[in-house]
């Protein structure tokens, strides 16, 4: 098992991916499933735990996996995040699919607790931050923001690094374990290659 956490916007998803690519390894972006409940919420039309959901079927179809990587979501998957009954319902799936990767050789979680809460029994954990204002241009790009969005882009990130720090429940924090992997200056290519040499020095996994 491979637990990464990290700031929104940091990499660790793509750094996530692209090590189930290389190792071959089932891949969980549990902020996924936080944000599957914050699409059901508006859907529903109330900001609170929507009936039982079905997030196979969710990861099954890539294209309406797109629809939730909005700022309305994020913030509301945010705010989503501090309950506890979610969390405690989304605990038991993400230490499943963990502890019984779908194709059976390895997992790898990403998240913002998951080696200090999910998984802090994971053979390697990793923790990826980078500068706030390199993590909001990320961010622009990937939300297809334009330039006059970037004051308002960190202004909500710097938001979310708090409610995420500073909550009750499930903090973000580094495991002590933890490798800590600065992405402010390099790419994902390199954060991978560094990411592998850590694996290699403490695993058999390659």
């Amino acid at each position: 098992m491979i637990a990464i956490d990290g700031t929104a916007g940091s990499g660790k998803g793509t750094l996530a991916n692209n090590l189930s690519k290389k190792l071959n390894f089932d891949h969980l972006d549990t902020g996924l499933l936080y944000r599957i409940y914050a699409f059901e919420s508006i859907k529903n039309g109330k900001k609170k735990q929507p009936t039982k959901i079905n997030f196979n079927k969710w990861f099954t179809n890539t294209e309406k996996l797109k629809c939730l990587r909005s700022e309305k979501i994020s913030r509301l998957a945010s705010q989503i995040s501090q309950s506890t009954e979610v969390r405690n319902t989304l605990v038991n799936y993400q230490r499943n699919f963990a502890n019984n990767p779908p194709k059976g050789k390895g997992s790898i979680i990403d998240g913002r607790d998951i080696g200090t809460v999910i998984i802090p029994n994971a053979e390697v954990k990793f923790f990826i931050d980078a500068d706030l204002e390199i993590r909001a241009s990320r961010r622009n790009r990937q939300l297809k923001l334009g330039s006059l969005e970037y004051a308002n882009t960190i202004k909500n990130m710097r938001k979310r690094d708090i409610q995420d720090s500073e909550r009750d429940i499930s903090p973000l924090k580094s495991a002590v374990d933890s490798f800590k992997i600065d992405t402010s200056e390099i790419d994902e290519i390199q954060v991978l290659e560094i990411a592998l040499q850590y694996i290699r020095k403490r695993t058999d996994f390659i």
